[in-house]
């Protein structure tokens, strides 16, 4: 399948999304491109991805399927936004805008880690295939640290004054 080059696929992962009042959106402990884990095999209780593919609006999405992918080869998740959503967002439209965007949240809950791996987010579209952001899941290198020796006490003469 060919890839796009002006639609555009975003990812945050994080520990939580909150639907928040006010129609709002909070992410609770986001990653960049990195996650440490203390070691593996782990279980992740939870580990969540807001994705958001783009698109310019002369050239809305008529075919689209989220995808999370597990070391290039395992696929973990697939979401297929229906023809029926994708004709809704079709009709929002802000003047000012040049692109079309639609977002979903995918949870894993939980998320067994066996070796140090990545997460990639991957779009598949009328048009190709959009490649997405990836989270590289690392186990932790700790550095052992000896602890310093305690100085040894010292004891203080006690001083006489002369007279």
């Amino acid at each position: 399948m060919k890839a796009t080059t002006d639609r555009i696929l975003t990812a945050i992962f994080c520990d939580d999304i909150r639907h928040e009042m006010g129609n709002k959106i909070s992410f609770m402990g986001c990653y960049q491109s990195e996650l440490f884990v203390p070691a593996v095999p782990i279980v992740l209780p939870k580990l969540c991805v807001y994705a958001t593919a783009l698109t310019p609006i002369a050239r809305p999405f008529k075919y689209l399927v989220f995808r999370v992918i597990l070391d290039d080869q395992t696929e973990l998740a697939k979401v297929e936004v229906t023809s029926e959503d994708l004709s809704n967002l079709s009709e929002i439209q802000e003047e000012s805008a040049t692109r079309k965007l639609i977002s979903i949240a995918l949870v894993f809950s939980p998320l067994f880690i066996d070796k140090p791996t990545s997460l990639r987010l991957m779009a598949e579209t009328e048009e190709g295939e959009v490649v997405g952001p990836r989270l590289l899941i690392k186990v932790a290198s700790v550095i052992a640290v000896e602890p310093k020796p305690s100085p040894k006490r010292m004891r203080k003469k006690k001083t006489v004054p002369s007279l």
